[in-house]
């Protein structure tokens, strides 16, 4: 088994703050440990605790998604 890089494993966990991003941006809002380890794509330990380190974190954060209706934070809703 391979050792990642740091990056590597940013890289990993951010795989797993987007992805429950994405869920809550969906309209999922009831989601538990359990679903996290079923959306969990790694295998590897490493990998699997970092994915998991960023899924949870990212549930537990006021930060909204990127992907707003309409728009994203950075060029907002062009209204008519």
């Amino acid at each position: 088994m391979a050792n990642l890089t740091e990056y590597e494993l940013s890289r990993v966990y951010g795989q797993g703050w987007n992805a429950a991003k994405k869920l809550l941006f969906e309209g999922n809002l009831e989601i538990d440990a359990s679903d996290a380890a079923r959306l969990n794509p790694h295998s590897a330990v490493q990998e699997a605790e970092r994915w998991s380190e960023g899924f949870k974190q990212a549930l537990q954060s006021q930060a909204r998604p990127l992907n707003t209706p309409g728009g994203s934070r950075w060029r907002p809703t062009i209204r008519n």
